[in-house]
């Protein structure tokens, strides 16, 4: 049977950390209860009222955003947080009041999406990552083939990869040549074909090419 044979090494693909990141309950509700508090305004009520209604908005949905914009304009750092902070108080200073409310809803939603990107991102990288075996076949000193679990691969060690297994170790081709299905890592399903000294990723599948031992 043709075998793949790869080094193990430890500078290839890294995922960082599988920490997955939550959605602020107490933040949406707070934006929520800010939306309603802005529709309310169109109501034909009291301009006084409407003036509550419209800094309650601010407060409610973008009190850290001001937070941190005013601390950064003491700072003399400008950065996202302080424009943003600047163009609702000129706004409101300006008798701009629904685009001041507007600013800070929509600057808001895009942090809504921005954190769901991301925890969906992780939960990919994720069940990557559980899909990945546990053992490998490592060679020792005397050629000879043992099955191990992939904890106990070492970096610079040799492995081999059989027709139809998949990659257990992020590692570099020593002998042969293979097409990998790579799929499930990049969601490309055209083959990857890969030769000596190439590096490869874990979570890859051989497809059963010939190989040199």
């Amino acid at each position: 049977m043709s075998n793949h044979t790869c080094n193990h090494c430890n500078h290839c693909h890294t995922h960082g950390s599988e920490t997955e990141e939550k959605l602020n309950k107490k933040d949406i509700i707070l934006y929520i209860i800010s939306i309603i508090i802005f529709i309310l305004t169109f109501l034909p009520i009291s301009k006084k009222y409407k003036i509550v209604g419209y800094l309650a908005v601010v407060i409610l949905s973008g009190y850290e955003l001001i937070i941190e914009g005013i601390k950064n304009i003491f700072k003399l750092n400008f950065e996202e947080d302080t424009l943003m902070t600047i163009a609702v108080i000129a706004a409101f200073c300006l008798g701009e009041f629904p685009e001041s409310c507007m600013v800070v809803l929509l600057f808001k939603l895009g942090e809504f999406l921005e954190e769901k990107a991301v925890e969906n991102s992780n939960k990919n990288i994720k069940s990557i990552v559980e899909i990945k075996p546990k053992t490998a076949n490592r060679i020792d000193e005397k050629d000879n083939i043992k099955v191990v679990n992939v904890e106990e691969v070492e970096v610079g060690e040799k492995i081999i990869i059989k027709p139809g297994e998949m990659v257990p170790l992020d590692c570099k081709i020593l002998k042969g040549t293979a097409n990998l299905d790579m799929s499930s890592l990049t969601g490309e399903s055209i083959p990857v074909t890969v030769k000596e000294n190439e590096n490869i990723l874990s979570g890859s599948i051989n497809l059963n090419r010939k190989f040199k031992m």
